[in-house]
């Protein structure tokens, strides 16, 4: 869908509207006529420039559900993983290696040998929201040609959930880290501690006030304490993944070796022994599931499971993709960790879900993601021109709870009931605790922050329990 039902039946009443006041000022049908078929005009055009404009901008956007895994390996790698599990308060998630393009997998829960079914899917993913604390379940996964038949039992966690929080910044800002040898700022960029205990912000940099065509490398800042002591900051070193295309939003996770994904319209990687120099991993590189993919974040989601969220638009709405891996290696698209709909303010052909950031704190899952890109065609043509009507839009961020990693629900808008517990003055935020302590980054293009101009800055992170 490449229009906005909200803005079309706003537009019909004020046609409607108007063209009543003019019949009966001029007495007749034919100014109304007139006036009409304006504008219908106008909306055409507009309709057409819409769908131009997204068109344009998605030439690039090669797309594949099946990511990083060839489709010779599938039943190599059904084999091999078979089925995953992962749980928590009142949920279970299955996960594994799927076929979608020549299989479709029913769910069901076994009692007594007796099979319910749960639900239907295409990818391999499945979300058990039901799980009774401490109760043994058994779960078969089968496909519709019987090519893929497992059975898996466990047991449902004991924890209860949590209660809400929602995070608050607590402090002033501060500055963290501005380039001076690579760049001339840092934009979205990632915070993580090295093998030897040194602590490492990578991020978005080029010369100037901010393009990103010129955007090819990271500017890379180190020091031994996170944030550094008041009134000194992390020091500049060598610029990270120079590879000679361009280079956005990286993020960095420790598993058997550091790795670095980046994108856009693909996840790329970069890969390293000790959390410093890192080198490309081309082989482990695949193309996304949907358009406008970006900003990639992984995190463990339980032993031998992780999962990567990515900025994407799913039709005409944003979403917050998620791709699932049992090593790191092997990556599958498992649907959208945030839907978007009917009422989101937001919905631009460039995506608005931009730098999406997934922690954990005291038993809940919080995702946070800058709210930006607005919608309509203009938008993608003014940030051309280095212009960002309502400059103080580009620091809203938005968080959203759950009580799993793997669905935060959908997203109408914040008239509508939702999950979102907060929002957020700070661009491309971080997240990092340390020693207890929660701290928040921000940072931006010179040319369109309002927080800082060119250095990412730090502050105290607070949570207020909120139900």
């Amino acid at each position: 869908m490449l229009y906005n039902p909200a803005i079309w039946v706003i537009l019909k009443a004020i046609i409607r509207r108007r063209g009543e006041a003019l019949m009966k000022k001029f007495g007749g049908r034919s100014c109304f006529k007139l006036i009409l078929s304006i504008a219908v005009g106008v909306l055409a055009l507009l309709f057409v420039l819409e769908t131009a404009v997204r068109m344009i901008i998605d030439l690039p956007a090669k797309t594949d559900f099946y990511s990083s895994i060839s489709r010779a390996d599938i039943r190599t790698l059904q084999q091999k993983f078979g089925v995953k599990t992962a749980s928590g308060p009142g949920w279970i998630h299955l996960g594994w290696i799927a076929h979608p393009e020549q299989e479709r997998y029913r769910v069901y829960r076994i009692d007594e040998e007796a099979e319910t079914l749960l639900g239907e899917t295409r990818y391999g993913s499945f979300l058990f929201e039901k799980a009774a604390q401490g109760r043994e379940y058994r779960f078969r996964v089968l496909s519709d040609n019987s090519a893929f038949d497992r059975t898996v039992k466990l047991s449902a966690g004991t924890a209860p959930a949590g209660p809400v929080y929602a995070p608050r910044i607590a402090s002033a800002w501060r500055p963290l880290f501005r380039p001076r040898q690579s760049g001339d700022y840092v934009n979205d960029h990632t915070v993580f501690r090295d093998r030897s205990g040194v602590w490492r912000l990578v991020g978005i940099t080029a010369f100037g006030e901010g393009d990103y065509s010129k955007e090819k490398y990271f500017a890379h800042g180190s020091s031994r304490t996170f944030p550094p002591p008041p009134g000194s900051m992390m020091q500049e070193e060598e610029p990270v993944a120079d590879f000679g295309r361009i280079a956005w939003a990286p993020h960095v996770i420790r598993g058997d070796r550091y790795y670095l994904w980046y994108s856009p319209h693909r996840a790329y990687c970069a890969a390293s022994d000790d959390g410093r120099v890192f080198r490309e991993e081309a082989g482990l590189s695949f193309l996304p599931r949907n358009p406008q993919f970006r900003d990639p974040m992984v995190i463990k989601a339980a032993d031998g499971q992780w999962l990567m969220y990515a900025t994407a638009r799913d039709g005409y709405y944003s979403s917050i993709d998620a791709y699932q891996s049992f090593d790191l290696r092997h990556w599958q698209y498992i649907g959208p960790a945030l839907s978007m709909g009917y009422g989101a303010e937001r919905a631009g052909a460039q995506a608005s879900t931009e730098s999406p950031f997934v922690l954990r704190y005291r038993g809940r899952y919080y995702l946070s993601f800058t709210y930006n890109n607005d919608s309509f065609f203009w938008n993608p043509l003014l940030l051309s021109l280095k212009i960002w009507p309502e400059r103080e839009s580009y620091n809203d961020t938005l968080v959203m709870q759950s009580a799993n990693p793997y669905s935060f629900g959908m997203y109408r808008g914040r008239k509508r009931p939702s999950s979102l517990v907060a929002g957020l003055r700070a661009h491309a935020p971080e997240y990092v605790q340390v020693d207890g302590r929660w701290f928040i980054t921000t940072a931006g293009w010179p040319w369109a922050a309002s927080i800082t101009s060119g250095e990412v800055a730090v502050a105290e992170l607070a949570w207020d329990e909120i139900r």
